[in-house]
């Protein structure tokens, strides 16, 4: 009776797992301040709150520019491991790049809560930086990815890919509107605390102008003018890019709340 029990048991937990699925979506993080190069965030949302979600290897494709790589991961809120990343050209006739994760370390990496979840950031490789042109996701049954074996966006949790979709309003970047931007060092301007639960504050010799605070998916939650302090006592917990717009440039910085 008992094996019966631990089946049924394992059983519903799989049913579980695969009910849920994920949507893939990319985002603007800043300025790598280590390379100078746009840094974006592969994030990964999830239909409903996940509990204890057993990362595997996983993987999305990307057209860019030509001439453009990607590449410099950085380990994002996910903490899954930077070096389990690799960035591949797809094919020799269009400029199209896969990045993928192969689970390396001994401990798995698991999911907890509603996301979305940066799986990984990587850079825009390119000197100088784009001002034309756009990162677009690959969907998958396109021709680049028919032309390989076994290739496609996906996300393995627990050995099954939960891959759903790429977020229709979420799925490219235009570096025409990034290359409009002038941006300021990021050691003008502090603020702190970081992460933070009730007011943010900012300090620089700059004239401050427009404040925007966007979640991880872009929309808006707030914004004014002319402040040092920002209460952000209302946000839900997460992570949020905080732009600060000065006389002499803007910045962006990722701001999490606790």
């Amino acid at each position: 009776m008992k094996h019966l029990y631990t089946t049924v048991i394992s059983l519903f937990m799989t049913m579980m797992i695969q009910a849920q699925t994920y949507e893939f979506s990319i985002a603007y993080v800043g300025i790598n301040t280590n390379t100078g190069n746009y840094q974006m965030a592969l994030l990964a949302t999830p239909s409903a709150s996940v509990t204890n979600h057993s990362t595997d290897d996983m993987g999305a494709g990307f057209y860019v520019p030509a001439g453009v790589t990607l590449g410099n991961f950085v380990t994002g809120n996910s903490n899954l491991p930077a070096s389990e990343w690799v960035s591949e050209s797809l094919s020799n006739n269009v400029d199209a790049y896969f990045i993928y994760r192969v689970e390396a370390g001994a401990n798995t990496i698991l999911l907890n809560g509603p996301g979305p979840f940066e799986l990984v950031l990587f850079d825009i490789i390119a000197d100088p930086n784009p001002t034309t042109g756009q990162i677009i996701f690959v969907e998958n049954g396109d021709p680049v990815f028919n032309e390989l074996l076994f290739i496609e966006n996906y996300i393995n949790i627990a050995a099954n890919n939960l891959y759903a979709n790429n977020s229709p309003t979420a799925n490219a970047i235009n570096f025409a509107t990034l290359s409009t931007q002038e941006f300021v060092d990021e050691t003008a301007i502090a603020v702190y605390p970081n992460p933070a639960s009730d007011i943010i504050h900012i300090k620089t010799t700059h004239a401050i102008g427009n404040i925007e605070m966007y979640d991880i998916l872009g929309k808006q939650v707030l914004t004014t003018k002319n402040a040092t302090q920002l209460d952000v006592s209302r946000l839900n917990s997460g992570v949020y890019l905080l732009k600060i717009k000065t006389d002499k440039g803007s910045l962006t910085k990722k701001i999490i709340i606790e």
